[in-house]
């Protein structure tokens, strides 16, 4: 019979000692460290990023990012933890960097949130949908859709994602409303439209 060791799973004893390999440069610990990360870094960028050709660039790029940061590695949160924020960072860089090459190839400015405080913050919409979350996501702007996702897929506190973001709180606080709102909304009337359609 197979068994695991429980020291192999102690991130105190494993994890800082692997990192410090990764960061010395050894191949072997790299790849396994990518090999280890690599999924949940794409998810990451899939949530962030409406476009998946820019998601799988943003992917690459913060798995080389977290490669070349592992010295940075500190036993305060598990690798995975850490790797995310990383990971995050990266992804919003990517993103932004994007946004300016398009500004400037087609010198259209991107859809900016709606300043609206008429409504306090509420919970997300039901599970119950006409069709995935991820799909009402990617019709949000780009700034709503990363604050919804960082707080509610990534679980990011509202400080964490205006420290990650560069935003001040209450900016955060008003595009996760707006966003909430804005899904609510394309939720509704899409029910809304089923329940006529049946009745015809």
């Amino acid at each position: 019979m197979h068994v695991v060791s429980n020291k192999v799973r102690d991130p105190v004893q494993s994890d800082l000692g692997f990192m410090k390999l990764v960061a010395g440069g050894d191949q072997h610990a790299q790849r396994v460290l990518a090999h280890r990360l690599a999924p949940r870094v794409q998810r990451i960028a899939q949530r962030l990023l409406a476009n998946k050709a820019d998601a799988d660039d943003a992917a690459q790029v913060a798995l080389m990012e977290v490669l070349r940061s592992a010295a940075n590695f500190r036993e305060e949160s598990s690798i995975e933890r850490w790797a995310d924020r990383i990971a995050v960072r990266t992804t919003l860089r990517h993103a932004r960097e994007q946004r300016r090459r398009s500004l400037f190839m087609r010198a259209e400015p991107d859809a900016d949130i709606l300043h609206d405080d008429s409504e306090p913050e509420a919970a997300t919409p039901h599970e119950d949908t006409p069709r995935k979350l991820q799909e009402y996501l990617s019709q949000l702007p780009k700034a709503r859709r990363e604050a919804l996702v960082l707080k509610h897929a990534l679980g990011y506190t509202t400080e964490e994602i205006a420290e990650l973001t560069q935003k001040p709180v209450g900016t955060v606080k008003d595009r996760l409303v707006a966003a909430r709102r804005q899904i609510r909304r394309l939720i509704m009337r899409e029910l809304r439209l089923g329940a006529r359609g049946e009745r015809e």
